[in-house]
């Protein structure tokens, strides 16, 4: 919107009127820097109130590009925080997918340790077995002979 667009548009709304007060009561135009020289008539020391109420226009222009410049500010901020807030969360996801997996996986390397243990001591008891048998068979060849 351009400074000419704000102006007509303020002037079909009909939002600034001559004299209009401000919340803390005092006037619009006594709110202005008193350093308004050129707003006061050369001659017989009048007001210009069309100037100074074309430079509160201005002055209105300019706040209201500033304001959408910071809204506009604000609200990539705001994106940009959700942008990484999501990647915060999917991170802190895969964190915990990855300590459950880990979990597990060391839950399965212990069964397998345990596992493994039973299968030496399976090894031996069948190796004892063996021997044992052998022992047996030659007591019974020596028997029957």
């Amino acid at each position: 919107m351009t400074l000419r667009d704000y102006k007509k548009s303020v002037s079909e709304k009909g939002e600034t009127t001559k004299g209009s007060t401000t919340s803390l009561g005092s006037s619009a135009l006594n709110s202005r820097p008193s350093s308004r020289g050129s707003s006061v008539g050369p001659e017989n020391g009048d007001i210009d109130y069309k100037k100074l109420y074309e430079e509160q226009l201005e002055e209105n222009f300019r706040v209201l590009e500033r304001l959408r410049g910071t809204e506009n500010d604000l609200r990539m901020a705001k994106e940009t925080i959700e942008v990484n807030n999501k990647k915060n969360n999917t991170r802190l996801a895969m964190a915990e997918a990855d300590k459950r997996e880990k979990r597990a996986l060391e839950r399965k390397l212990s069964e397998m340790e345990e596992e493994l243990k039973l299968l030496e001591q399976l090894k031996q008891e069948n190796q004892r077995l063996k021997d044992e048998n052998g022992a047996l068979i030659r007591v019974i060849s020596k028997l029957s002979k």
